[in-house]
């Protein structure tokens, strides 16, 4: 990067989220759901208790897994950014003139 610019914080906090809430959406009551048929036996006589946590976990997974994406985005946005600030300072450059070879100038041979 040569010229780094500073980025909106909760723009990228937001698409951070949207993405993890996106994926949790996606893949949380899928793996919900193989847990509780590896989880529970075939005949089972009294209804158990972790059947239902499981399930409040897929609907609550989300907004969790949106919360941390935004926490996240928004540390990234912000190191981002302190970084492209220091990159923006000034510099001193120092140009030489080029120094030719005399004998470059003689003629060969």
């Amino acid at each position: 990067m040569s010229k780094p610019e500073s980025i909106s914080v909760f723009f990228v906090a937001l698409v951070s989220a949207a993405v993890h809430g996106g994926a949790a959406v996606l893949f949380v009551p899928i793996l919900s759901f193989l847990l509780l048929c590896w989880g529970t036996a075939t005949a089972q006589i009294k209804p158990s208790t972790e059947v239902d946590d499981g399930m409040v976990f897929a609907v609550i997974a989300p907004a969790l897994c949106a919360a941390f994406g935004f926490a996240v985005g928004a540390l990234a946005a912000l190191a981002h950014n302190m970084l492209a600030q220091n990159q923006r300072q000034l510099s001193v450059e120092v140009i030489e003139p080029s120094q030719m070879r005399t004998a470059s100038l003689s003629k060969v041979a």
